[in-house]
């Protein structure tokens, strides 16, 4: 029998070396697969460590280097804060910050949409009013805190103002910046193929400016709660900045402790479920956002 010329073998190889190489990207797969988990579960594992070795140096340290006045300790304040947990009143005053933050916050991000959208179409006239809107975005928003409750009282409204203000600038900006960057290109064409102002607005506008108000929408539903809580502080009877002031006036250091860590807590569980606004943003990778900083 003759040998086989390399043409007449080179399918069978190919036939051959096809399931190998599926073999070895698969392998290669899985290992990277367990590469991740094993790095992942290494961050999680230090994570968890740091903050427990934290906590047990703080109760060490309490009431041997220094004294508990001024740090108290982990055991107290996991105490106040199951005392709190316990109490119909602790969730009273935490249903106000939430309802303070959260009315705040619809309110400057409507606001704030609803005022850039005309604005950004008409240049000349955002021209004309801008400097007035960086005047009023540079004044320190807790400074304002005073004022807003001088006109309003300690009730409600003054915290709803005061996350207002601290959300309508940030939403402003971004919202301008987003239909500023949407190419004229588009909506000339737009225009020449018949659309209307609703037609471009809808079309081309909306989907340009969309991650650009996304992204101020992520940042500044927990400065909301910020806002809230620094008019809780300023004057109140009520809410968790209320509860975490009132600590603050009796020294109860522990008291103090668990409110900043309850407020803490509530941001970021806020962020986290801001989270899924991230997945929208990928396909507008270039998106950086403006007035990030709140004054």
């Amino acid at each position: 029998m003759s040998e086989r010329t390399p043409e007449e073998r080179a399918p069978e190889e190919r036939a051959g070396a096809a399931p190998a190489g599926e073999r070895v990207l698969a392998d290669q797969v899985a290992r990277h697969a367990r590469r991740r988990t094993t790095r992942r579960a290494i961050v999680w594992a230090g994570r968890i460590g740091l903050a427990a070795g934290a906590v047990v140096a703080w109760e060490l340290a309490s009431g041997t280097l220094i004294r508990p006045f001024f740090v108290s300790s982990p055991s107290a304040v996991a105490g106040r804060l199951a005392e709190w947990a316990l109490s119909p009143g602790f969730w009273a005053h935490a249903r106000f910050t939430l309802t303070s933050a959260a009315l705040g916050f619809l309110a400057g991000a409507l606001l704030g949409v609803l005022l850039a959208w005309p604005l950004a179409l008409r240049r000349v006239a955002y021209r004309v009013v801008e400097p007035y809107f960086l005047i009023a975005y540079s004044v320190p928003a807790v400074a304002l805190g005073p004022v807003f409750i001088l006109w309003f009282g300690i009730g409600l409204t003054p915290k709803v103002v005061l996350a207002a203000y601290f959300v309508f600038f940030v939403v402003f900006i971004n919202t301008v910046e987003g239909i500023r960057q949407v190419p004229q290109g588009l909506i000339d064409v737009t225009r020449v193929l018949g659309g209307d102002r609703w037609v471009t607005m809808r079309s081309v506008l909306l989907p340009g400016a969309l991650p650009y108000v996304l992204a101020a929408f992520r940042v500044t539903l927990p400065a909301a709660m910020i806002g809230a809580v620094v008019g809780e502080f300023i004057a109140s009877n009520r809410g968790i900045g209320y509860l975490t002031r009132a600590a603050a006036g009796r020294y109860q250091t522990a008291g103090v402790i668990a409110g900043t860590i309850v407020l803490a807590a509530i941001v970021l569980l806020l962020s986290l479920a801001l989270r899924p606004l991230s997945r929208v943003l990928r396909w507008r990778p270039e998106v950086r956002l403006r007035g990030e900083e709140v004054s």
